[in-house]
């Protein structure tokens, strides 16, 4: 297998001096729910990390590893049962239309 070297450079200044409220942990298939965990992690103190538990073993096993590593540097994790999350059907954007064609 071939090794690429990776350079890792200092983020801009913006993004270095940008203070985040709270951070939200989530598995991919909750993104159209944006809005409903993002309700939950800003309803939390300023600085908490929310974790949204999925039911694969594999992602729980990281998840566990990924708040140990926070809980470890001093944050305070919240972490949430997929089960506990209300899940809001979004409304399509776009709907199907029917439409004619004139000839």
């Amino acid at each position: 297998m071939k090794k690429t070297q990776l350079s890792i450079t200092k983020p801009p200044r913006a993004l270095r001096k940008a203070k985040l409220d709270n951070i939200a942990l989530v598995p991919a298939s909750l993104l159209p729910f944006k809005e409903t965990y993002q309700l939950v992690a800003n309803t939390l103190p300023q600085g908490t990390i929310l974790c949204v538990q999925s039911t694969n073993p594999r992602h729980k096993k990281i998840l566990e590893k990924v708040t140990a590593f926070f809980r470890a540097h001093q944050r305070r994790v919240i972490t949430l049962p997929l089960e506990r999350l209300p899940r809001k059907k979004q409304p399509h954007k776009h709907q199907a239309q029917t439409l004619r064609l004139a000839f």
